[in-house]
Protein backbone atom coordinates (compact mmCIF):
# COMPACT_ATOMS: atom_id res chain seq x y z
CA UNK A 1 0.00 0.00 0.00
CA UNK A 2 3.02 2.31 0.63
CA UNK A 3 4.97 2.00 -2.03
CA UNK A 4 1.58 2.45 -4.34
CA UNK A 5 1.20 5.56 -2.65
CA UNK A 6 5.22 6.61 -3.08
CA UNK A 7 4.42 5.64 -6.97
CA UNK A 8 6.91 3.20 -6.71
CA UNK A 9 4.73 0.08 -7.43
CA UNK A 10 1.52 -0.78 -9.62
CA UNK A 11 -0.92 -3.14 -11.06
CA UNK A 12 0.69 -3.03 -14.39
CA UNK A 13 4.15 -4.14 -13.17
CA UNK A 14 3.22 -6.83 -11.47
CA UNK A 15 3.46 -9.25 -14.21
CA UNK A 16 6.95 -8.10 -14.96
CA UNK A 17 8.61 -6.82 -12.42
CA UNK A 18 8.32 -7.85 -8.21
CA UNK A 19 10.36 -6.46 -5.06
CA UNK A 20 11.90 -8.85 -3.47
CA UNK A 21 13.61 -8.84 0.13
CA UNK A 22 17.64 -9.25 0.00
CA UNK A 23 18.22 -8.64 3.89
CA UNK A 24 16.09 -8.37 6.98
CA UNK A 25 16.53 -7.90 10.53
CA UNK A 26 12.91 -8.06 13.07
CA UNK A 27 13.59 -7.09 16.84
CA UNK A 28 10.74 -7.56 19.32
CA UNK A 29 10.61 -6.52 23.32
CA UNK A 30 7.93 -8.99 24.33
CA UNK A 31 5.94 -11.59 22.06
CA UNK A 32 2.97 -10.50 19.84
CA UNK A 33 -0.32 -12.72 21.18
CA UNK A 34 -3.20 -13.88 19.86
CA UNK A 35 -5.96 -11.46 20.18
CA UNK A 36 -3.31 -8.64 20.16
CA UNK A 37 -4.13 -5.52 18.25
CA UNK A 38 -0.70 -3.67 16.87
CA UNK A 39 -0.11 -1.13 14.77
CA UNK A 40 2.60 -0.98 11.69
CA UNK A 41 4.13 1.50 9.89
CA UNK A 42 6.60 2.25 7.52
CA UNK A 43 8.98 4.13 5.94
CA UNK A 44 11.59 4.85 3.25
CA UNK A 45 14.95 5.81 3.35
CA UNK A 46 17.49 6.87 0.24
CA UNK A 47 18.53 3.95 -1.88
CA UNK A 48 21.42 2.87 -4.33
CA UNK A 49 21.18 1.93 -8.15
CA UNK A 50 19.23 -1.85 -7.28
CA UNK A 51 19.30 -1.46 -3.15
CA UNK A 52 16.19 0.12 -1.49
CA UNK A 53 16.13 0.28 2.60
CA UNK A 54 12.75 -0.08 4.31
CA UNK A 55 11.58 0.25 7.84
CA UNK A 56 8.79 -1.02 10.08
CA UNK A 57 8.09 0.09 13.33
CA UNK A 58 5.25 -2.26 15.54
CA UNK A 59 3.01 -0.83 17.89
CA UNK A 60 0.77 -1.61 20.79
CA UNK A 61 -0.94 0.09 22.86
CA UNK A 62 0.43 3.33 21.84
CA UNK A 63 4.15 1.48 22.77
CA UNK A 64 6.84 0.73 20.07
CA UNK A 65 7.37 -2.82 21.12
CA UNK A 66 9.25 -3.93 17.85
CA UNK A 67 10.86 -2.49 14.82
CA UNK A 68 12.07 -4.21 11.60
CA UNK A 69 14.85 -2.80 9.13
CA UNK A 70 14.84 -4.53 5.37
CA UNK A 71 16.83 -4.04 2.10
CA UNK A 72 14.88 -4.73 -1.25
CA UNK A 73 15.61 -5.09 -4.91
CA UNK A 74 13.42 -4.88 -8.47
CA UNK A 75 13.73 -8.27 -9.62
CA UNK A 76 12.38 -8.83 -13.50
CA UNK A 77 10.48 -11.95 -13.29
CA UNK A 78 11.33 -13.08 -17.06
CA UNK A 79 15.33 -12.89 -16.82
CA UNK A 80 15.29 -13.68 -13.12
CA UNK A 81 17.89 -10.67 -12.31
CA UNK A 82 18.07 -7.51 -10.51
CA UNK A 83 16.85 -4.71 -12.52
CA UNK A 84 17.12 -1.18 -12.05
CA UNK A 85 13.98 0.65 -10.96
CA UNK A 86 14.67 3.81 -12.85
CA UNK A 87 15.86 1.88 -15.75
CA UNK A 88 11.62 0.73 -15.96
CA UNK A 89 10.54 4.53 -15.10
CA UNK A 90 10.27 4.14 -11.41
CA UNK A 91 11.78 7.09 -9.59
CA UNK A 92 11.95 7.44 -5.58
CA UNK A 93 10.53 10.59 -4.15
CA UNK A 94 13.19 12.41 -1.74
CA UNK A 95 13.70 11.32 1.59
CA UNK A 96 13.09 14.58 3.71
CA UNK A 97 13.74 12.03 7.28
CA UNK A 98 16.25 9.08 7.47
CA UNK A 99 14.44 7.00 9.74
CA UNK A 100 16.92 6.01 12.73
CA UNK A 101 17.34 2.17 12.46
CA UNK A 102 20.00 0.47 11.32
CA UNK A 103 20.50 -1.70 8.05
CA UNK A 104 20.16 -5.37 8.88
CA UNK A 105 23.69 -6.46 10.57
CA UNK A 106 25.74 -9.35 9.13
CA UNK A 107 25.57 -12.52 10.67
CA UNK A 108 28.30 -14.11 12.39
CA UNK A 109 29.08 -17.58 10.93
CA UNK A 110 30.51 -19.07 14.31
CA UNK A 111 28.77 -22.25 15.26
CA UNK A 112 29.32 -25.81 14.17
CA UNK A 113 26.61 -26.52 11.26
CA UNK A 114 25.19 -29.88 11.89
CA UNK A 115 23.08 -31.34 8.62
CA UNK A 116 19.79 -31.68 9.92
CA UNK A 117 16.84 -32.86 7.00
CA UNK A 118 16.21 -31.50 3.18
CA UNK A 119 12.40 -30.38 2.20
CA UNK A 120 11.25 -29.41 -1.62
CA UNK A 121 10.04 -26.48 -2.48
CA UNK A 122 6.35 -27.35 -3.54
CA UNK A 123 3.09 -24.92 -4.22
CA UNK A 124 2.39 -23.98 -1.21
CA UNK A 125 5.86 -22.78 -0.82
CA UNK A 126 6.00 -20.16 -3.84
CA UNK A 127 4.80 -16.86 -3.97
CA UNK A 128 3.78 -13.89 -7.03
CA UNK A 129 7.64 -13.99 -8.48
CA UNK A 130 7.91 -17.37 -9.04
CA UNK A 131 10.36 -18.16 -5.79
CA UNK A 132 9.69 -19.65 -2.46
CA UNK A 133 8.35 -17.23 -0.22
CA UNK A 134 10.45 -15.36 2.25
CA UNK A 135 7.55 -15.90 5.21
CA UNK A 136 8.54 -19.91 4.39
CA UNK A 137 12.22 -19.64 5.10
CA UNK A 138 11.07 -18.55 8.83
CA UNK A 139 8.96 -21.49 8.99
CA UNK A 140 11.64 -23.94 7.87
CA UNK A 141 14.35 -22.67 10.14
CA UNK A 142 11.20 -22.70 13.17
CA UNK A 143 10.86 -26.11 12.72
CA UNK A 144 13.88 -27.38 12.88
CA UNK A 145 14.25 -25.64 16.79
CA UNK A 146 13.16 -28.09 19.41
CA UNK A 147 9.35 -27.98 20.05
CA UNK A 148 9.95 -26.85 23.77
CA UNK A 149 11.81 -24.12 23.20
CA UNK A 150 9.02 -22.19 21.38
CA UNK A 151 6.66 -22.52 24.45
CA UNK A 152 9.65 -21.51 27.05
CA UNK A 153 10.53 -18.59 25.39
CA UNK A 154 9.85 -15.76 22.78
CA UNK A 155 11.61 -15.11 19.79
CA UNK A 156 12.96 -11.55 20.33
CA UNK A 157 15.49 -11.36 17.29
CA UNK A 158 15.36 -12.88 13.49
CA UNK A 159 18.17 -12.11 10.89
CA UNK A 160 17.77 -12.96 7.34
CA UNK A 161 20.07 -13.06 4.76
CA UNK A 162 18.89 -13.80 1.03
CA UNK A 163 21.61 -15.13 -1.04
CA UNK A 164 20.30 -17.09 -3.92
CA UNK A 165 16.50 -17.31 -4.80
CA UNK A 166 15.00 -20.69 -4.33
CA UNK A 167 12.58 -22.03 -7.29
CA UNK A 168 9.72 -24.54 -7.30
CA UNK A 169 10.74 -27.92 -6.74
CA UNK A 170 14.26 -27.70 -5.87
CA UNK A 171 15.73 -29.50 -3.06
CA UNK A 172 17.02 -27.43 0.02
CA UNK A 173 19.57 -28.90 2.68
CA UNK A 174 19.40 -27.69 5.83
CA UNK A 175 21.91 -27.12 8.60
CA UNK A 176 21.67 -25.85 11.68
CA UNK A 177 23.97 -24.77 14.87
CA UNK A 178 23.29 -23.24 17.89
CA UNK A 179 24.59 -22.19 21.31
CA UNK A 180 21.72 -21.51 23.90
CA UNK A 181 18.91 -18.91 22.75
CA UNK A 182 20.84 -18.03 19.75
CA UNK A 183 20.48 -20.78 16.36
CA UNK A 184 21.82 -20.13 13.02
CA UNK A 185 19.91 -22.05 10.05
CA UNK A 186 21.52 -22.38 6.31
CA UNK A 187 20.01 -23.08 3.49
CA UNK A 188 22.06 -25.02 0.69
CA UNK A 189 21.98 -26.30 -2.49
CA UNK A 190 23.29 -29.64 -3.52
CA UNK A 191 26.64 -28.11 -4.65
CA UNK A 192 26.53 -26.60 -1.01
CA UNK A 193 26.08 -23.11 -2.34
CA UNK A 194 24.20 -20.88 -0.21
CA UNK A 195 20.81 -20.27 -0.39
CA UNK A 196 19.99 -18.16 2.44
CA UNK A 197 21.24 -17.57 6.10
CA UNK A 198 19.07 -16.91 9.14
CA UNK A 199 20.12 -16.28 13.16
CA UNK A 200 16.68 -16.25 15.63
CA UNK A 201 17.32 -15.48 19.26
CA UNK A 202 14.67 -16.21 21.75
CA UNK A 203 14.20 -14.60 25.27
CA UNK A 204 12.52 -16.64 27.79
CA UNK A 205 8.81 -15.58 28.69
Amino acid sequence: MNAVKLGVWNQELMTRYGWVVAKQYLHLDEPIRYHDEIEISTAISKGTFVSFPRYYYIKKNQKIIGTCSSVWTLLDIQKRRMVSPQKIGIVFPEVSKEPLLDLPPMIQKDLEMKYILERRVLYSDVDINQHMNNTRYIQWALDLIDFDKHHQCFISDINIQYRKEIRPLEIVKLFMGEDGHRYVIEGRNENDDVYFTIEIYFCDR
